[in-house]
């Protein structure tokens, strides 16, 4: 019989185990390898149930105790991880310390598949510890069923975490019916009823109450049995759900992009502003590139503040492996170059096409225009390679192409005020009728038949600059830069209506290898729903309107710094940009912090808080200490289980305690009474009335605890009501002084 005992033991012990670890498919997912992430996961998991069981055989019982004991030893496994897989702090312990600071957020703020670092790790780590402990102690206390609960409720956060990435968790819902399966396998056979299968709920009532709370065990466990057996398999079928739903439209979100990420301004110079200079100086090495000739993006700007492009402020850590695209263009090649940096300005990182994956540098990714920023500052020096999809638009004719419109893309038709007078009837006229293709491909050519290159022309691309520019369709107008019909093409084309946006970028070296300052152009690009961003050249020259980015070649010489005529004053260093690099978690840390710090809190503040009410007792004046020690009394009731109802007196409540506490003097209770109805009333009352109450207080809360049950006595610092219930003292004392006043 001992034998079958143990072997239905280590079932429910497996079980238990099982659901602490079916989330590590999913969790795991979300990194750039994931076998190794699960298998981390898997083995915390196990590690979990067997530290907690063992605790909970010494200690004899005790579950959150058993909890607790365990939290040390997961600290231990941390630093262990922090020194195999450090993140930004390179020493174990500290670096285990700033994890568990910062993981919660740096997970939010990090695109999917970045590399298994502690700090990226911590957070799923000891959510699974947790998930097998708290399973475990449940396990050991008969609750066998409702054991498997921690685990799913970690699933299914899992499944929320990244639904983009994860995929289907078949492997997941496969555990978790497993688990479910060893529990049944572990149930006694002569005990088929709930209290066997672990649902079984201890309640102790007064024995006042006895008789009418006899059927709360049941309830309880017939309640019990209900949510397990709808939240399990519901849980289950929402984790398997995304492989057979997945043609359908409706998508889950992603908790990764529901606000804004923390912003660190940086000062940097516009990179639109550097074309003028580069045209001047057209020979100048920026860097070398091999692997391919193909155009490269640098940087998308896409809000227009009437004076000057602006790139976007905000980046997203990323790993090696970058996030998909919203859209794909309908035909790319694959195009993968090697970058040496030599002298190009700023943190950007050029790049073939829509990038999907950067090796060499640490790399913040913005979604929304796929512009790369390096985290480790000016990309000067450093080398890289870099992979994307580069689109090839040639036969593209769009006729069916629509524009994309509504919640998302407003920023990418906002005009500000103060735009020249004629330019809606220039770009109404120049866009004429037909589709948004046909009428954005007329707008280019516009500009480009119109006007011509002239090196020597100030720099700036504002409204004071386009209205000096740009003149009626049919007449010819003056000369300027890519600078200047980059920004013209976006702007007529939001006037007329059309979502875009302006991209800086190089073309393809004149050597094969070396890029240099005159290979630097600007073009246009339009969003097309389905198809995403189309390219439009603008610039003087005979090329197809939706051709990949041109190389200028000699023809797009200027001299002269960035200056916009709208400001009167150089705005080559205005723009800002920003990141949120991995070692600042901003306020998502508040809203993410790992669980063990949570924990952590909670047992050292809820204590504090305590004992700062208790310190009001013996602070203040004499009125103030009685009223504070009474407070504390009613808390210290209310703990014991003692409910007072609201039109109770001081002398009802000193009846209540001489009945709960035999042994107490009637004398000192009528006159700790008598004190708080002074103090409340005004009355007179002394500094020696007051030390009377706080030690009176101090002796009757020590007896209200002796008398409590074992679980009352060991959450009485740690209950989370009693610093709020001790915070409102005027409510406390308005219902004793309703019920004298009756």
């Amino acid at each position: 019989m001992d034998a079958v005992n143990r072997g239905r033991a280590l079932l429910a012990a497996a079980a238990v185990t099982l659901a602490a670890a079916a989330s590590s498919p999913l969790l795991a997912a979300g990194y750039e390898r994931p076998a190794p992430v699960a298998a981390v996961l898997a083995g915390t998991a196990i590690a979990a149930v067997a530290v907690t069981s063992a605790a909970h055989r010494l200690l004899r019982g005790l579950g959150p105790i058993a909890v607790l004991a365990g939290l040390p030893v997961a600290a231990a496994g941390l630093v262990v991880v922090a020194a195999l897989a450090p993140g930004p702090v390179r020493e174990p312990v500290p670096g285990a310390v700033d994890a568990l600071l910062h993981s919660g957020a740096r997970i939010l703020t990090t695109a999917p598949h970045p590399p298994a670092t502690v700090d990226l790790l911590a957070f799923p780590l000891l959510a699974v510890w947790l998930a097998g402990a708290i399973a475990t102690v449940l396990r050991r206390d008969g609750r066998v069923l409702p054991a498997l609960l921690p685990g799913a409720v970690l699933l299914a956060g899992a499944a929320a975490l990244n639904p983009e990435t994860a995929g289907a968790g078949y492997w997941s819902a496969a555990l978790l019916a497993g688990a479910a399966a060893l529990v049944l396998a572990s149930a006694p056979p002569d005990a088929p009823d709930s209290a066997a299968a672990g649902f079984t709920v201890r309640v102790r009532a007064p024995e006042t109450a006895r008789a009418r709370r006899r059927p709360l065990p049941r309830v309880a466990a017939a309640g019990t049995a209900v949510a397990c057996a709808v939240a399990l398999p519901g849980i289950g079928a929402a984790v398997a759900a995304p492989g057979m739903l997945e043609g359908w439209p409706v998508r889950a979100s992603d908790p990764r992009r529901q606000g804004e990420l923390p912003d660190k301004p940086r000062e940097v110079r516009n990179p639109m502003a550097y074309l003028s200079e580069w045209s001047a100086a057209p020979d100048l090495p920026l860097m070398t590139v091999s692997g391919g000739r193909t155009p490269l993006r640098w940087v998308a700007l896409a809000e227009f503040t009437g004076t000057m492009w602006i790139p976007d402020a905000t980046y997203t850590p990323a790993g090696p492996t970058l996030p998909p695209a919203e859209a794909v263009p309908p035909r790319t090649t694959r195009s993968t170059v090697q970058v040496k940096v030599q002298n190009l300005p700023g943190d950007w990182l050029p790049v073939p096409g829509i990038p999907t994956r950067v090796d060499g540098m640490a790399v913040g990714h913005d979604a929304g225009s796929g512009t790369l920023l390096s985290l480790n500052g000016p990309v000067a020096g450093h080398s890289y390679t870099a992979t994307g999809t580069v689109p090839d638009w040639t036969g593209w004719r769009g006729t069916d192409a629509m524009a994309a419109s509504g919640t998302g893309f407003e920023r990418y038709l906002r005009l500000p005020p103060g735009a020249p007078a004629r330019l809606d009837e220039i770009a109404r006229k120049a866009a004429g009728d037909g589709g948004p293709h046909q009428r954005a491909s007329r707008i280019a050519e516009y500009l480009r038949d119109s006007y011509t290159f002239r090196p020597g022309v100030p720099g700036g691309h504002g409204y004071a600059r386009l209205g000096k520019l740009l003149v009626p369709p049919g007449r010819r107008g003056g000369g300027a830069t890519s600078e200047q019909f980059a920004g013209a093409f976006a702007v007529l084309a939001r006037a007329a209506g059309l979502p875009s946006r302006v991209v800086v970028g190089f073309g393809p070296a004149r050597d094969g290898t070396t890029v240099r300052s005159g290979d630097a152009v600007a073009w246009g690009e339009i969003y097309y729903e389905g198809v995403g961003w189309v390219s439009y050249d603008p610039n003087p020259r005979k090329r197809s309107a939706a051709s990949p980015a041109p190389r200028p070649g000699d023809r797009t010489t200027d001299d002269g710094t960035y200056r916009d005529d709208d400001a009167g004053d150089q705005a080559g260093t205005g723009a800002r940009g920003g990141e949120a690099p991995p070692g600042d978690g901003g306020g998502y840390a508040v809203l993410a912090v790992p669980p063990l710090v949570l924990l952590l809190l909670f047992l050292t503040m809820v204590p504090l808080l305590r004992l700062r009410g208790l310190r009001r007792s013996r602070r203040g004046t004499a009125r103030e200490r009685i009223l504070a020690a009474w407070t504390e009394l009613l808390v210290a009731m209310r703990l014991a289980g003692l409910t007072l109802p609201a039109s109770a007196t001081t002398a009802d409540v000193s009846a209540l305690l001489a009945a709960r506490l035999p042994g107490t003097e009637p004398g000192p209770l009528r006159r700790l009474g008598a004190r708080v109805d002074a103090a409340g009333f005004g009355g007179p009352v002394t500094p020696d009335d007051a030390a009377f109450a706080a030690a009176q207080v101090g002796a009757l809360a020590a007896g209200l605890r002796r008398s409590s049950s074992p679980v009352r006595r060991l959450a009485w610092w740690s209950d989370p009501r009693a610093p709020l219930w001790s915070a409102r003292p005027s409510r406390l004392t308005r219902r004793a002084r309703t019920g004298r006043g009756k």
